[in-house]
């Protein structure tokens, strides 16, 4: 009787195993098919805009960078638009279409402001982004993004009639606060304490220089420009042009009778854009990925672990130093760097890094884990072991760091301003090098000066070609 019960048991048991391997390995091929599909025809962001970079920087024409990033706009996730709105917002300004390019940096703006007080829904997609990865997110923009989308607000604005372009000038040095005051987390070495990595972000005195520029004209408010001029001094020693406007507020008007100011805004050099890499976790990074995961498991995170997935920034140096300005056959001089955005973006990167990397470091353990705990459930056999082990794999191979960024940003913002009589005239700019010879194609502008008051000129200079024409202001 023993025996014969033992017999139907034992075939019982094989048949449940039979019916497991039956059922459970054709699901999990189904699954690591599709895994393995997407893992070969998903790209990188980066990769994907590479042409539109390719046709601003390189060849250097507006008409068919706009044609391949309306084709990339058609067939990106809702959650790309407002990235590559900024995208179109560059080509928009540089052809002339001022109202076009503010349009898309608002949209931009506002939306990613919205993602940021979103924190129930930000929250829930960053509980499934340790299941996928971080493009799975709303895109909010990096810290550099914000705020040099309200720079070029406020650059815009002062060529479409000014009417806002204190307001963006002074959401510059806003942003910048709102940041760094944001920017504290807890120290995973000491308990109870917090630390604030972005407290080391460099300050961007384009938003003061602008509301100077924009008082001084007032010729009433001479003060607040000179406290705006003194922000930029105290921010960046080096820029001479705001010690020169310092002491003319300090000291004498915006311009002499007859006279008015003209601004030549050179936006030079290629800016940052991401590229994956795969990148060993630090020592800091761990602690902080530890304080992630214990804080919702009973777990920790094993003391070394294999490289993971990461955005990096990718700087190109320019040729191009700063733009040699001729008025009427004269040379006047030369503009300087007033926010260095490769700077910038690299510094607030590096502050940062651990953070990025002790997420992706969670998101490794927590896919790990999930296959583990299968394991344990399902107390599953050799050969679904097998398969479950390679679709863990995949699963991780099919991870990809969020590259999203805003891909057609200067390397550097530069000014140059001079005091010059009303009437027309002719201006033209060329790039130059670092010993100040004139290196690349110049570019003209006729401009009409009205007394005492501010006329504005932008070119774009990535390289020794100029992208789009000279913009200048009603």
């Amino acid at each position: 009787m023993n025996t014969f019960v033992d017999q139907t048991m034992n075939k019982t048991a094989r048949t449940r195993r039979s019916f497991s391997l039956k059922r459970v390995f054709p699901l999990f091929l189904a699954a690591l098919s599709v895994l393995v599909v997407c893992s070969g025809c998903v790209s990188g962001y980066a990769e994907r805009l590479r042409e539109v970079r390719r046709d601003y920087y390189d060849v250097g024409d507006l008409e068919q960078a706009k044609t391949a990033l309306e084709r990339r706009q058609k067939r990106s996730p809702q959650r790309e638009k407002d990235v590559l709105a900024l995208d179109e917002a560059c080509l928009e300004l540089f052809s002339g279409n001022i109202v076009g390019a503010k349009e898309k940096l608002l949209q931009a703006r506002d939306s990613f402001d919205a993602i940021e007080e979103k924190r129930i829904q930000q929250s829930t997609e960053n509980l499934l982004s340790y299941w996928t990865d971080d493009n799975i997110n709303s895109y909010a923009g990096e810290d550099y993004e914000k705020i040099l989308i309200r720079a070029t607000l406020a650059i815009a604005d002062l060529f479409d009639g000014e009417k806002d372009a204190q307001a963006y000038a002074y959401q510059i040095t806003a942003k910048q606060n709102e940041i760094i005051q944001n920017g504290f987390i807890e120290d995973p070495r000491n308990k109870g304490q917090r630390i604030n990595p972005k407290k080391a972000y460099p300050r961007v005195p384009l938003g003061p220089y602008i509301e100077g520029l924009l008082w001084e004209k007032t010729y009433i408010n001479a003060s607040d420009a000179a406290r705006c001029y003194e922000k930029v001094v105290n921010w960046q020693p080096n820029f001479k042009q705001g010690r020169q406007d310092l002491v003319r507020a300090q000291t004498s008007v915006h311009s002499q009778p007859g006279n008015g100011r003209v601004y030549v805004f050179a936006f030079v050099g290629r800016g940052p854009y991401k590229e994956q890499v795969y990148e060993e976790a630090t020592q800091f990074a761990l602690l902080l990925a530890d304080q992630v995961f214990s804080a919702t498991n009973k777990y920790s995170v094993p003391p070394t672990i294999a490289p993971v997935p990461v955005p990096s920034l990718v700087i190109n140096e320019s040729n191009v130093k700063s733009v040699g300005i001729n008025i009427d056959g004269e040379n006047k001089g030369e503009t300087e760097t007033i926010a260095d955005v490769n700077s910038m973006a690299v510094k607030q990167y590096e502050a940062v890094k651990d953070q990025i990397l002790a997420k992706a470091v969670v998101r490794r353990v927590v896919k790990k884990g999930s296959i583990y705990a299968a394991k344990e459930v399902g107390q599953v056999n050799d050969w679904v072991n097998l398969a479950m082990d390679v679709g863990g794999i995949v699963w991780e191979a099919t991870e990809s760091a969020d590259t999203r960024c805003w891909a057609l940003l200067p390397g550097k913002i530069q000014v140059a301003s001079f005091e010059i009589p009303v009437g027309e005239h002719k201006l033209t700019m060329c790039p130059c090098d670092l010993q100040g010879r004139k290196i690349g194609v110049p570019l003209t502008a006729k401009v009409n000066v009205n007394a005492n008051q501010n006329t504005y000129v932008l070119v774009n200079y990535p390289d020794r070609e100029p992208i789009g024409k000279a913009v200048v202001s009603k």
